[in-house]
């Protein structure tokens, strides 16, 4: 499936993704800088968690759904634990939200935030900050590391039965395919578990 990158959230640089499906436009992790690349134009936005970087454009986007998991959902509406004061911003999200899990192929992550997802849609996989093609996301941002290492355990094994050419679209750096994922993650080597 086609979809684009746009880096947002200035020197942070997040990963937002845009792709259409049956005619509808949705927006993956939108940070701000977002809304000039849409027009706005309809879009549907899913979350793989509720930190500000990943969350800010919101405000940008003539948004029809936000989707995001039940234990993140608090996030957004609490400028604390989305961390948006730490960049100096008072962000609390005004609308209302849909269970991601009820709506979209999820694998749940806990680590990164307690409700960390990854959405799969056809051959991308949206890993937010949970695992990035070289590495892992960090889980002292209001997630947990117990759960964190629990979760890399179970997507090495899950992904061992995914199509090698899937698309790990990660919330930051670089894309890569399942196949590099397990030649350069020092915590996805294959028989490593």
């Amino acid at each position: 499936m086609e979809f684009k990158l746009i880096k947002t959230s200035g020197f942070i640089a997040t990963n937002t993704y845009i792709f259409e499906r049956n005619g509808e436009i949705f927006v993956v992790d939108p940070g701000f800088g977002i809304g000039e690349y849409l027009e706005r134009k309809p879009v549907k936005v899913l979350l793989t968690h509720g930190h500000y970087d990943h969350i800010a454009g919101l405000v940008e986007l003539n948004v029809v759904d936000v989707y995001i998991s039940k234990e993140d959902k608090e996030l957004l509406y609490d400028s604390n634990k989305n961390f948006s004061r730490l960049f100096g911003k008072n962000f609390i999200f005004k609308g209302k939200t849909k269970d991601i899990d009820k709506h979209f192929y999820t694998i749940k992550t806990p680590g990164h935030t307690l409700g960390s997802r990854i959405i799969i849609i056809e051959d991308l996989i949206f890993t937010g900050d949970t695992i990035f093609c070289n590495t892992i996301g960090r889980s002292d941002l209001g997630g947990s590391k117990e759960l964190m290492n629990k979760t890399i355990k179970n997507l090495n094994e899950l992904f061992l039965d995914f199509d090698e050419n899937m698309f790990i679209l990660p919330g930051h750096e670089k894309i890569c395919k399942i196949s590099d994922l397990f030649k350069f993650n020092p915590f996805f080597k294959r028989g490593i578990i």
